[in-house]
């Protein structure tokens, strides 16, 4: 009697992700999370609209100290993020992708990653310590608000609303779905 096969799942550490990059098909984005290497979907017209106006309201309000970025985020040995947009309390500086801990904002656009952006995503950044998280849902045309330390959901869908690290920086809500139409 032979004993059932058992398959290994081994997890790969950022550094092997990185060592991958040269044979991963350059026409994806390409996450790893817990290990494991996740194929993002290419944004589609709703995802950009909403993320274009996001970074015109940041960069019309762009000031010292303030730092937007859409580069990776490390959060730990086995997962390093892409999100959309994150305010960071330096300037990326170097090839290595910055600590999770020096991320003031993370967001999130979601229109076809809704479930992940709310689950697994979120779980890391707040097990990474980044204070603040927004998911901009698209289909829901609401920004829904994160915060250490329970990362309770807060739904805004109008007025304005600004990062706890930069309270004179003001999101206008009213505006940030205003170009996907009567999608």
């Amino acid at each position: 009697m032979s004993l059932p096969e058992t398959v290994e799942v081994r997890k790969l550490t950022v550094r092997e992700f990185h060592a991958l990059e040269p044979v991963l098909d350059p026409g994806y984005r390409y996450e790893l999370l817990d290990g494991r290497i996740l194929v993002m979907p290419i944004p589609g017209n709703p995802h950009a609209v909403v993320l274009d106006e996001l970074n015109a309201q940041f960069s019309r309000q762009a000031r010292p100290g303030l730092h937007v970025s859409s580069g990776g985020l490390w959060l730990n040995e086995t997962t390093e993020l892409l999100p959309d947009l994150s305010l960071l309390d330096r300037k990326r500086r170097g090839r290595e992708n910055p600590p999770a801990a020096t991320a003031k904002l993370v967001i999130e656009v979601s229109d076809t990653t809704f479930d992940r952006d709310t689950g697994e995503k979120l779980q890391a950044y707040r097990a990474a310590g980044v204070p603040e998280y927004w998911v901009a849902d698209v289909r829901g045309r609401c920004v829904l608000r994160h915060l250490l330390p329970d990362y309770r959901a807060e739904a805004f869908s109008e007025g304005a609303l600004s990062p706890r690290a930069y309270p004179d920086v003001i999101i206008d809500l009213g505006t940030l779905f205003e170009g996907l139409g009567g999608e």
